[in-house]
């Protein structure tokens, strides 16, 4: 949604004399100021009620009349409304005013207005006649003024040729009356992840009348969405907590969240039943400028996110980072065929990792932010990047559009429709189907003799009579799941290795019976069996400095405990073999205490099993040793 002018705060002592020598009502201005303030912090509907009880008493009141104006061009069906309002106050001023910053502000409000509306030609009416009239020193108003005009002139070339859409709200299952956004699809469809802004015990009443954000998922009972839940495990920091990127198995979450660094992107893992706390991402993706979204490749080696950073095109843009052959990370790339002078926002790669869908203020948006597209040519160049079209876009913000393997089927989330629960719900939006090839799903999993780990297990793709690699694929190292997504109409060898194991290898003839021609269709191989051709590993015991993963292999722990304090016994890890216990002393003030050190994950798995029977830390998860590295200044204390 438009927000408030800034230059209204910058004038609101200006405009205040210029209404209390226009009216005899004196000004209440403590109401007004709190009236501000509800506005300022969205809660557009108080402050409206604040603003009308102001104008009951004194009608000609203009800050109030342009408060309110914005306040309504705010609601998804007030700018009608705010028009009312701009109009009145412009009205009142005196004609050397109109031509100030007052009735320059005025204006271009009049003009969004009949944006919202899909007046475009009333609108560059009034960003012509406001041109007119400006001084020839205000020329960032008269180059804002040419953007909004042609901004309107895309919206109407965009609008004589709609796009087809069916449009389903999720229901009351997923949806809430509050803001219900930032959908997030396995790449089965069978799980959805979202945030939501409405009441529960796990978040706190914010100023405009809503919750912080907190993150909810929901499984597929047959073809409907079940009750979404929240994911109470990553609730342990006040303030808003944000999904942004899921991976096509939902075992992996990128988090939004802000920290003493302020805004930075985390992850969190799931070990099969529990979601481990989150863990701020390397540098060069975050830094001490803001991180606010991400999408990564299948194979995870690619990371595309987006940072107001300095060096940039815009004001917020979309960078590319690159893991190294050694694992380590590569600069941060501007992406320059997306980026504009203007704000780009939520990238989010398709699932053929071929097509990017990103938001953005510039190229042709019809109005805020539009959704756009490019795809990428068998070169991996970034094509030219297309409007996704009206009425997919409108003249408000549009964004996080999340598309999925069924070529004309995606999720995103808004307030326009009619048949929303309140504030913005989550839909499936069936679209007409773009000239992409049709994919298909395949599940397999893969065990191992002995239960030997399978952390370095590698999937690899090549199409039959090709030696190029189309894709590298890895399966959970707990369950060992994987999912392969693949192009139809084509034959493709499958390759399984990874050290201290025989090689296997299979084919596999993708149909087009096997593409997704519903949201619940998926193919699925026999399960792989990886002979081990090495001794086993044994756990380990000793300090982290003596752990060997120059095998590929990591070492895990259970994190049992996060504390303000440190505890004085460990007498409470009932059942527990106290000298597996290690004590981390963090930065972030916490204490945390872990249990055992385990090589491979299935192997920590089988220790977290060992805690939980216990029944006293049924949220511990399984945990990478290294991630302490980043959290502890010493060596840690056992």
């Amino acid at each position: 949604m438009l927000q408030p002018n800034a230059l209204i705060v910058a004038l609101l002592l200006f405009i205040t004399q210029i209404a209390s020598a226009q009216s005899d009502t004196k000004v209440d201005n403590k109401k007004f100021n709190e009236a501000v303030k509800l506005a300022d912090d969205k809660a557009f509907g108080e402050a409206i009620q604040l603003f009308s009880e102001i104008l009951e008493n004194d009608p000609q009141n203009i800050p109030a009349l342009y408060n309110i104006g914005n306040c309504y061009l705010n609601t998804s069906d007030g700018p009608d409304t705010a028009i009312v309002y701009f109009q009145e106050a412009y009205d009142l001023l005196q004609e050397d005013e109109k031509i100030g910053d007052v009735g320059v502000d005025i204006q271009l409000s009049i003009g969004k207005s009949h944006q919202y509306l899909l007046e475009h030609e009333k609108a560059i009416t009034e960003y012509e006649e406001l041109i007119a009239i400006l001084p020839a020193e205000d020329e960032l108003l008269r180059l804002e003024a040419l953007r909004e005009i042609e901004v309107c002139e895309n919206a109407i070339e965009l609008m004589q040729s709609p796009v087809t859409l069916k449009v389903k709200n999720l229901g009351p299952t997923i949806n809430s009356k509050y803001d219900d956004h930032s959908p997030m699809i396995s790449a089965d469809q069978s799980m959805l992840f979202f945030t939501s802004r409405r009441a529960s015990s796990y978040s706190e009443l914010l100023f405009d009348g809503q919750y912080a954000e907190r993150i909810y998922s929901s499984s597929k009972d047959e073809a409907e969405w079940k009750k979404a839940k929240s994911l109470q495990e990553l609730f342990n920091k006040p303030g808003h907590e944000a999904g942004v990127a899921l991976s096509a198995q939902a075992t992996e979450l990128i988090i939004y969240r802000h920290d003493v660094d302020g805004a930075n992107l985390y992850v969190s893992s799931y070990d099969g039943s529990t979601w481990s706390e989150p863990v701020k991402m390397r540098s060069p993706i975050n830094s001490k400028y803001e991180e606010t979204h991400a999408t990564a490749t299948a194979d995870k080696k690619t990371l595309y996110f987006t940072s107001n950073r300095p060096g940039g095109l815009g004001g917020y843009d979309i960078y590319r980072v690159r893991e190294l052959p050694n694992g380590e990370l590569g600069k941060a790339e501007n992406m320059a065929a997306f980026n504009t002078p203007y704000d780009e926002e939520t990238p989010v790669l398709h699932p053929n990792g071929k097509v990017m869908y990103f938001s953005s203020e510039g190229h042709n948006s019809m109005g805020q932010f539009d959704i756009f597209y490019s795809v990428m040519d068998d070169e991996g160049n970034w094509g030219p990047v297309q409007n996704m079209g009206y009425p997919i876009n409108t003249p408000d913000d549009d964004f996080f559009f999340v598309p999925t393997t069924t070529p004309n089927i995606a999720y995103y989330a808004s307030a326009r429709y009619d048949d929303n629960y309140g504030g913005s719900d989550l839909y499936l939006i069936e679209y007409e189907e773009p000239e992409i090839n049709r994919l298909a799903v395949i599940k397999g999993c893969i065990n191992a003799t002995d239960d030997a780990p399978i952390e370095n297990v590698d999937i690899k793709v090549t199409r039959q009579g090709e030696n190029e690699v189309i894709g590298h694929y890895k399966p959970h190292p707990g369950t060992g799941k994987y999912i392969l997504i693949l192009e139809a109409d084509g034959k493709y060898n499958i390759e399984y290795s990874g050290e201290g194991f025989d090689g296997q290898s299979k084919t596999i003839d993708v149909t087009r019976e096997m593409t997704y021609k519903s949201t619940s269709q998926t193919s699925n191989l026999d399960d792989v069996m990886m002979i081990d051709a090495a001794e086993p590993e044994p756990e380990a015991t000793e300090s982290e400095s003596m752990y060997d993963t120059s095998d590929g292999i990591p070492y895990y722990t259970v994190q049992i405990l996060s504390l303000k304090k440190p505890i004085t016994t460990y007498d409470i890890f009932v059942d527990l073999e106290h000298e597996q216990i290690t004590e981390y002393k963090c930065n972030d003030g916490f204490y945390r205490y872990s249990y055992g050190a385990f090589k491979g994950f299935k192997a920590a798995l089988k220790g977290k099993d060992k805690v939980l029977q216990t029944g006293l830390w049924l949220d511990s998860f399984v945990r990478n040793i290294e991630q302490y590295n980043n959290l502890t200044e010493d060596t840690p204390a056992e």
